[in-house]
């Protein structure tokens, strides 16, 4: 993941991976027949609002005179999610939480205690914790980071004394170390321990975490800020990471399944299986993350629905477990757009704290509006579940009557093959080094991305503005027409222009 203006552009990952017919058709048949509700905590009055959910999902973009409510049971299926874990959360409470489908195609139906791998919720999950550690002066996240290093030091690079990493800006994403994630380890292959992915040692598969940008400068995410995060935790603690945060947050907060362990197959255990684009099991059922601060969590969503409550009471002065001072410190305090971890949406008090996480084979995200207490968690255990996932969080909107989240509501437009002369061609975004093609046949234009995605555009009304064009996954497209020719494209807020030949 990476943040701010047209990281969609530079990294784009399509939303609608294609499966093959086959796996297709085995994984809906598998799922359709088992992907009804199965209630594992309900308020009075919860049942009607999650049936209105589970009946009411829309496509991320609706047309008008077109919509079409479908059930979460059949776009499970026609998505090619086999199992999936909800929780909303309504006035600060738990007031629902369901499991629905498979573990994985001809396993045990998901459990209301299946874990599921959350991948980067395991960020705010790991600043919760940090921030208990330091409430109780047993961590100092101001202070230079090689002081509470043990097993290794930090490589020299854009730090200096005045200016040293810090605990603090490896959590926030501002410490300027590399950006990036984990790709993970294969099930029947050696895993190496943090230390040895924070020194790439022999083995590892991703490079050492260095300090490439003056520390304080820059939001950058980075998950090797995590891992360094991680090894500072475990030195100064002299504690494993697992006991660490099962010590100071899980138990605190009387979560029962959430957990950093590795999850070994050959164990057996209430573990939901891991499915890529294609529908395919991931081999082994799912990779190992020994990054476990920044991407090794595994959660059922209940669990995390807990975590959010209390989150929100530290923040209202209410918690037994998180003082008010600290969590408003924390909360109150965002760098363009971010809060550790955190992504903020929305204004004023219809603002809500989001996360996403994803793992190969896995989607996860979570959400709350400190002032309303309303929130939602999903775990999937499909690379679909992030399309999925927008479908599910509009549906829970417009059952609980939030703001946020909603789908895209657009009206179709006629455009002849004409109007689309001179459109066609390879764009520059010079901001960020990225080319996209568009194609155009007869009166269809294709948004080509630089990772192979195709996106079949389809014109729009847009208050009168011509040439705009959207894409079933709510990516917009506008082009202006210039002097002499010249034509610019606007996609994800940024500005391409076209180039000479197509």
């Amino acid at each position: 993941m990476t943040t701010g203006r047209g990281a969609a552009l530079g990294e784009h990952v399509s939303m609608h991976p294609s499966m093959t017919r086959t796996a297709a058709l085995a994984l809906c048949l598998a799922v359709a027949g088992s992907a009804h509700a199965a209630p594992c905590k309900e308020q009075p009055g919860a049942a009607a609002r999650r049936q209105a959910v589970e009946q009411g999902l829309l496509p991320a973009v609706v047309f008008d005179g077109e919509e079409q409510p479908r059930t979460l049971a059949a776009r499970m299926a026609e998505h090619g999610v086999p199992g999936l874990a909800v929780a909303v959360l309504r006035g600060g409470e738990v007031d629902w939480v369901a499991v629905y489908g498979r573990r994985a195609m001809q396993a045990p139906a998901v459990s209301c205690a299946t874990l599921f791998q959350a991948g980067s919720l395991a960020k705010p999950v790991t600043v919760l914790a940090a921030l208990r550690l330091q409430d109780a002066g047993r961590l100092d996240w101001d202070r230079d980071v090689n002081g509470l290093l043990t097993s290794l030091r930090l490589p020299a690079g854009r730090q200096t004394p005045d200016h040293p990493v810090t605990l603090r800006g490896l959590l926030a994403h501002t410490a300027g170390i590399t950006p990036g994630g984990y790709p993970g380890y294969a099930q029947a292959g050696p895993v190496p321990t943090v230390l040895e992915v924070a020194t790439a040692a022999p083995g590892t598969n991703t490079p050492r975490p260095e300090v490439v940008l003056p520390p304080g400068e820059q939001l950058r995410y980075s998950g090797g800020g995590y891992t360094l995060a991680q090894i500072a935790m475990q030195d100064s603690q002299k504690l494993a990471f697992e006991p660490l945060m099962q010590r100071w947050l899980f138990q605190p907060l009387g979560l029962r399944h959430a957990t950093f362990a590795l999850q070994r197959q050959s164990a057996g255990g209430d573990v939901a299986a891991g499915h890529q684009g294609d529908a395919a099991p991931v081999p082994g059922g799912w990779l190992h993350l020994p990054e476990s601060a920044a991407a090794g969590l595994w959660s059922d969503a209940g669990d995390l629905a807990t975590l959010l409550t209390e989150l929100r009471k530290g923040w209202q002065g209410r918690s037994q477990v998180f003082r008010k001072s600290s969590m408003r410190a924390l909360l109150d305090t965002p760098v363009e757009g971010h809060l550790y971890g955190f992504r903020l949406i929305g204004e004023g008090e219809q603002q809500v704290l989001v996360h996403y996480g994803g793992t190969t084979g896995y989607n996860a995200g979570m959400a709350i509006n400190l002032h309303t207490g309303d929130g939602v968690v999903y775990l999937a255990n499909a690379d679909a579940g992030r399309a999925l996932s927008a479908e599910l969080l509009a549906a829970v909107s417009r059952a609980y009557g939030w703001t946020q989240f909603r789908e895209t509501r657009v009206r179709r437009a006629a455009v002849d093959e004409a109007a689309l002369q001179g459109l066609a061609g390879r764009y520059l975004f010079a901001a960020m080094g990225v080319r996209v093609q568009i194609e155009q046949a007869k009166a269809q234009l294709t948004l080509v991305f630089p990772n192979g995605d195709r996106l079949a555009l389809t014109p729009i009304a847009a208050d009168g503005v011509p040439l705009q064009f959207i894409h079933p996954t709510g990516v917009r497209v506008g082009f202006q027409r210039g002097e002499a020719g010249a034509v610019t494209m606007q996609l994800y807020g940024d500005q391409g222009v076209r180039e000479n030949s197509p």
